[in-house]
């Protein structure tokens, strides 16, 4: 059998060389090329075990431990113990993930199993492994860049959800119980009252209003055109001026409500002391929260302990 050793070593370079890219990438690490690659040359170095005498010495576990440190330690350096133990667990998860990822696509798309093969995986031997190399050279970019957007939905979800909390709404007498984000971006105020404002979707409220009040909420214009709201609502909307990036003079219509109750972890917040700006859009794509909470709410509102 023809080995080809400069394209086995040539293929394993460039696959260590990105997963240690693709470690620093998620744990968001300083990344130098010089040493990513330094790093990967080092993890390929094992290509060449076989011919080297006690060849079995570089097949230990704790030779490959032994790698798999010095590579990580190349890498992004040694700062202190917890920084250097998170690369090394990123590391591994990603190489155990991705290697399986490319394992289970090849078995899925390409693997027959019967009896003539029944004994496959034992007599697997040296470099005689099945996964053909074309199909690593190009499915692991391809799961690169998959896993490496995975982590960034996962790290904004979590992000998110770690700023989710349980809102209560209440006007006319009627209340809605709506999930809420706090977002410290959302810094809209009310410029005569000082009022921080709350971002509200109407897809779950549009039910507090009357056309007359919704078409306002569409268009704030409405307002001084013959529209003539009822007149429990004439003394509960404000106008906001707010704008955006490439836009000014923009205005929304604002509701003064009854009371807003937020649960935080153990915490219960309430205040009236707040505008509701009812926009008509979905605000979460992926229906996670209703209302976008100005930090500020939380700040000035009084709350209770929760035993």
């Amino acid at each position: 059998m023809t080995l080809y050793l400069d394209i086995i070593w040539l293929l394993n370079f460039l696959f260590d060389s990105m997963l240690l890219s693709l470690t620093g990438v998620i744990l968001k690490r300083k990344i130098r090329k010089r040493k990513i690659f330094f790093g990967g040359l080092i993890g390929s170095i094992i290509v060449f075990a076989p011919f080297i005498t006690n060849a079995a010495l570089f097949f230990s576990p704790l030779f490959k431990i032994a790698i798999s440190v010095l590579m990580v330690w190349i890498a992004f350096g040694f700062k202190r113990m917890r920084f250097f133990f998170t690369n090394l667990s990123a590391f591994y998860l990603l190489t155990f993930a991705i290697g399986g990822a490319l394992i289970g696509l090849h078995y899925l798309f390409s693997f027959q199993y019967n009896a003539a093969n029944a004994l496959f995986l034992t007599n697997i031997r040296g470099f005689g492994d099945p996964i053909s190399w074309l199909f690593v050279i190009i499915g692991f970019p391809i799961l690169y860049f998959f896993s490496k957007d995975t982590f960034d939905k996962w790290e904004t979800v979590k992000i998110e959800y770690e700023n989710l909390v349980d809102v209560e709404i209440s006007i006319n007498n009627q209340t809605k119980q709506l999930r809420g984000l706090v977002d410290s971006g959302n810094q809209l105020y009310d410029p005569l009252t000082k009022k921080p404002v709350l971002i509200v979707s109407l897809r779950k409220t549009a039910g507090f209003f009357p056309k007359e009040v919704l078409a306002v909420f569409e268009d704030v214009h409405q307002l001084w055109k013959e529209n003539e709201l009822p007149s429990e609502w004439m003394n509960k909307i404000s106008i906001i001026p707010y704008r955006v990036v490439g836009k000014d003079n923009l205005l929304l219509a604002a509701v003064k409500p009854d009371k807003v109750v937020i649960r935080v972890d153990k915490k219960i917040y309430q205040t009236n002391r707040l505008l509701l700006a009812f926009i008509n859009q979905t605000l979460s794509a992926d229906d996670r929260f209703d209302c976008i909470i100005h930090p500020k709410i939380l700040a000035q509102s009084h709350h209770e302990q929760v035993s």
